[in-house]
């Protein structure tokens, strides 16, 4: 038997051992990476706590009453407990009148102090900060997000490829060796031929490319550079946030992430086992909870504030019951979100998406029944879904819940029949009450009438605590300041302007005409070339494109949207009103997310703050104040949301003088007792039923007729009316 070239066989073997041992090197880079990113944590947590101590004086080395001599080190510079820190023992022991003794103490204390602040240091990820510790966590967070999909294929690859490669080189060893092949047997040659040539068919049919495209691709994302890191953190900071949290934090507790419900019911979710295989998201810890209580409860209310990623908690669940052979899920939302949940449904699962609506919905509808998948309806067409007997959808979902508040509209028997037919049921909704307890009790009497029995009458103050345990198996809810720790600050600006002679005819007109709407739209009735708010809004929006920022604008009414559009011109993206079709809003947001000139959204309050996701802005303009605290609030919350990267400021155009001034007192008593109340209790968000009452509005009126000297047009009298 011929022997093969040695030489040949020898390149051979070095090259596929060296592929081997690369891709097991890659297999082990998500552990280094993991490491780098936990180090970097560290030194940013620690550089955070240095900044803080900055502020503590040196003072408080002494409180304990030490002997430390506070006065000898400030004649020695040493002014903070940041500088104490800094300086070594040994600079400390050669200041003037401090010794060994006294340095040793001073620096035990100011650790004692650097490790509580260091307890209370809140990382924020920040694409603008300067500071080096920052920009190298967000350098170490970007490689390892770039690469894990490599060193999650090579691990796989490791696995199937390592033992099988190892043993064929051994086997065929004997052909890089004259004297062993010359001295092997027939059997022995045999085997090893059959080795080798299995090693080559291998190698050239899969083994190759894919060893060349994993070691690529992981050498692509660990030499990242720091200016692809942030541009990758500012498009995608929600998942930047869920990595470090994951890697660094997800082993850590609390509370807050449980929403205030009993412990022995934290205890009974957290038990519950979640499948996340074929879900693409890294969930943070309180998302994992959420996921969890979502399964075990089976049929509940998750009232998560704006912001928290409900969504993708309800796409984890899907997932979940996908892996243990659940096919059929449905989500009934509103019209203007349909195109988004189709869109993160593909995006963070494997789970075929599709939507029931429009001419094609009988179609469609067949289609899913019959493959199975996600479907996404509207509230108006789920009237109008016949499902067959004895078909069970495995799990519905009930986006914007508080859209079925009525149990007696067309939409709510709708989605009630729905649930009937349903094994599992979420609903979703931040804002679950606008105006009373009964209708979050309506909301919960749909899915566990039992509960929303016991609960009914524990609905006043004195019974909050009573209520929340009552109700803690059906409803969760967690708030931004309790989960998003790490989210940007938000600076909330009051603009205010005085108003021109032209504005003050147009205002008094308005007040004689006694329309409460015309009187709100003070400085939006003249010209925005002669607007003191509108030449105001043009001046932030000028500013924030020279910062790189994009810009929404709301105002409540169509007339001044169009107004801004006008005076904005090409920097617009599009104006989004409840008038807008799916489709076209669709295109207008992403030509808003995606489009660089395209510095500016405009959106009517109401349609503008449901269902929208616009974390590309960071700064928000409001153009009038609003009758509501929440219906302000929602319209923040739609840039001031998981996944931000940057301070977002909030810009309130306000006319001196005018109804602006009274609306804005009310709103801030109102804001307190809603705030409070609201922060505290389960039941969420309860809204009055209007912040500014019909009372109060008459009271405005008549306040700003008096100021101005103006009468009713009504008490106006002519000849003929006598």
């Amino acid at each position: 038997m011929a022997a093969p070239d040695r030489r040949q066989y020898k390149d051979f073997a070095d090259t596929i051992r060296r592929a081997d041992i690369e891709v097991g090197q890659v297999a082990r880079g998500y552990g280094f990476l993991v490491s780098d990113v936990q180090t970097e944590y560290r030194a940013l947590r620690e550089a955070i706590a240095v900044d803080l101590l900055k502020t503590h004086d040196v003072e408080e080395l002494n409180t304990g009453k030490e002997g430390i001599r506070v006065k000898a080190l400030k004649d020695a510079g040493i002014r903070t407990v940041a500088d104490v820190c800094r300086a070594s023992q040994r600079t400390l022991e050669f200041a003037p009148g401090i010794g060994a003794v006294m340095a040793a103490k001073a620096k035990r204390n100011a650790d004692a102090i650097r490790i509580a602040v260091a307890r209370t240091v809140r990382v924020q990820l920040d694409a603008e900060d300067k500071r080096l510790e920052q920009s190298r966590l967000i350098l170490a967070l970007a490689k390892l997000m770039a690469a894990r999909p490599y060193t999650e294929r090579a691990a796989d690859l490791y696995s199937r490829s390592h033992g099988g490669i190892l043993t064929r080189l051994e086997v065929s060893s004997c052909i890089g060796s004259t004297l062993s092949w010359l001295f092997a047997g027939s059997e022995k040659k045999q085997q090893a031929l059959l080795a080798y040539d299995e090693l080559r068919q291998y190698v050239a049919e899969t083994y190759a490319a894919e060893t060349t495209e994993i070691i690529d691709g992981y050498q692509t994302a660990v030499n990242k550079d720091l200016a692809g890191a942030k541009a990758d953190f500012t498009a995608n900071a929600a998942a930047f946030y869920a990595l470090l949290f994951a890697v660094v934090e997800g082993s850590t507790e609390a509370q807050s992430d449980y929403g205030g419900i009993p412990e022995e019911l934290v205890s009974r979710v957290n038990e519950t086992e979640l499948h996340t295989d074929g879900l693409k998201a890294d969930l943070r810890r309180y998302q994992v909870f959420g996921t969890k209580y979502i399964l075990y409860g089976k049929r509940v209310l998750l009232g998560d504030e704006m912001g928290l990623g409900k969504t993708v908690e309800a796409i984890a669940a899907m997932t979940h019951l996908r892996a243990e052979g659940k096919t059929h899920f449905l989500v009934v939302c509103p019209l203007s979100v349909l195109v988004n949940w189709q869109r993160e449904v593909a995006r963070f699962s494997n789970i075929p998406v599709d939507e029931i609506y429009g001419y094609d919905r009988t179609e469609e509808l067949s289609a899913w029944i019959e493959k199975g998948g996600t479907a996404i309806t509207t509230y108006e067409t789920c009237s109008k879904i016949d499902l067959p007997d004895g078909f069970a959808v495995d799990m519905l979902v009930v986006d914007e819940a508080h859209f079925i508040k009525n149990a007696s509209t067309i939409r709510s028997r709708a989605v009630r029949l729905l649930i009937e037919r349903s094994q599992s049921v979420l609903f979703m909704s931040g804002t679950p009450l606008e105006n009373r307890v009964d209708e979050m009790l309506t909301l919960i009497g749909f899915l566990q009438p039992e509960i929303m029995e016991k609960a009914k009458h524990l609905t006043g103050l004195s019974e909050a605590e009573r209520f929340r345990n009552v109700i803690a198996p059906v409803y969760l809810r967690r708030t931004r300041e309790q989960v998003l720790t790490e989210l940007p600050d938000k600076e909330e600006i009051q603009e205010w302007n005085m108003m021109s002679a032209e504005e003050t005819e147009a205002y008094k007109n308005a007040l004689a005409g006694g329309n409460f709407m015309d009187i709100r739209r003070v400085s939006w009735n003249v010209p925005a070339v002669r607007s003191g708010k509108a030449l105001r809004l043009k001046e932030i929006v000028e500013e924030a494109e020279q910062d790189g920022r994009k810009v929404l604008v709301f105002s409540y009414f169509r007339n001044t949207l169009q107004n801004v559009a006008a005076l904005l011109g090409n920097r617009c993206a599009g104006v989004i009103d409840g008038a807008l079709p799916m489709k076209a809003r669709q295109e207008v947001l992403d030509n808003f997310r995606e489009n660089p000139d395209k510095t500016v959204l405009i959106c009517q309050m109401i349609a503008g703050g449901v269902g929208l996701n616009v974390q590309e802005a960071s700064v928000i303009i409001i153009c009038e104040p609003q009758l509501k605290p929440s219906m302000e609030e929602q319209a923040i919350g739609r840039a001031y949301r998981m996944g931000q990267s940057r301070k977002v400021v909030v810009h309130r155009l306000l006319t001196a003088q005018s109804v602006d001034e009274r609306i804005m007192e009310i709103l801030s008593e109102k804001k307190e007792t809603f705030l409070a109340f609201a922060n505290e209790s389960v039941v969420g968000n309860i809204d009055q039923e209007r912040a500014v009452g019909e009372a109060a509005i008459e009271e405005i009126i008549e306040a700003e007729r008096k100021r101005y000297g103006v009468g009713s047009d009504k008490d106006e009298k002519t000849d003929d009316d006598e």
